[in-house]
């Protein structure tokens, strides 16, 4: 007989900005055919270890980009959970202090008032949260599909005489890497994609077209808000023009950037993206001479969400 699989956690969903750092994590143990369902329940103000409470019977549905549950139990316990990958989430516990649960304590210290987790993990009515879906939703890795196009003027720094103006367009793909890692406001999601650059074209101090493609780029991408998901991005790839960009160097230069964005959320999977990009274009030294391109960048964009 084959050992049972490890718990998977579904779910995970936080309350933005909130100093007790409440989440609640839908944990799944067992196969799809006889899966035990439980909410764990995490707090900074709580000096026990996580509160466990069994889900019996519980059947949520479990989608690539959303899990969903109605559960109510005899007892009295009512958890309404409706967590979304990339949209607005919300939570709703109801817990009654003579529910049966299994509070874990630090190792030799006795739970005085168990009645306070119980206090703690209400609600007290719907709470907007913000989820993040795990590997036991059956899509480990989502996928993220950005278009988008800016405009840049170039300083001088380094060895760069500045002055360059020029517009471009990309489209780009991007990859789930790990699951959400790190502590509080840091916490996110690495991932790993490609940009193309179909159109980059400079108008001053000459005027000259090129495409561009950057195979590398590493996006850190923040636990979402209700409404907005930052990101940070590294980018490395290379650029072919007709002239050469800055004049004097070569038609072939390296790329790269570095970005911090934001991706509005009108809708769960499209996305409205505002970034800042530091731009460099330079031919990495293979000649005597360097002055390459460095320049700011105003970006604007829309996303989608595989998931």
């Amino acid at each position: 007989m084959p050992p049972a699989p490890p718990p998977a956690t579904v779910t995970t969903c936080r309350v933005p900005d909130d100093a007790a750092r409440r989440e609640w994590s839908l944990v799944r143990e067992g196969t799809d055919d006889s899966a035990q369902w439980r909410l764990v329940y995490r707090s900074a103000a709580l000096p026990a270890a996580p509160v466990t409470l069994a889900l019996h019977s519980a059947a949520p549905s479990v989608a690539p980009g959303r899990v969903t549950l109605r559960h109510r139990a005899a007892s009295g316990l009512a958890v309404c959970l409706d967590a979304r990958a990339d949209g607005p989430s919300t939570i709703d516990v109801v817990v009654h202090p003579v529910i049966g649960m299994n509070v874990e304590p630090d190792p030799g210290r006795a739970v005085r008032d168990p009645g306070r987790p119980v206090d703690a993990m209400n609600t007290e009515g719907p709470l907007a949260v913000t989820c993040s879906l795990g590997y036991g939703t059956g899509a480990p890795r989502g996928d993220q599909w950005m278009l988008g196009a800016g405009y840049a003027w170039g300083i001088a720094l380094f060895q760069s005489s500045g002055g360059q103006r020029y517009t471009a367009t990309a489209a780009s793909w991007a990859r789930d890497l790990t699951r959400d890692l790190g502590p509080g406001l840091l916490r996110g999601r690495l991932m790993w994609g490609v940009e193309a650059m179909p159109f980059f074209w400079q108008d001053r101090p000459t005027g000259t077209a090129g495409i561009g493609i950057s195979p590398l780029v590493w996006r850190w991408r923040f636990m979402p808000r209700p409404r907005v998901a930052p990101f940070v991005e590294f980018a490395f790839g290379g650029l072919v023009t007709g002239a050469p960009v800055p004049e004097g160097t070569k038609r072939v230069n390296f790329l790269s950037h570095g970005a911090f964005g934001l991706r509005w959320r009108p809708a769960a999977r499209v996305g409205l993206v505002t970034a800042y990009r530091f731009q460099h274009i330079s031919n990495g030294n293979q000649q005597a001479v360097n002055p390459g391109v460095n320049a700011h960048v105003i970006w604007l964009g829309v996303s989608f969400a595989g998931r």
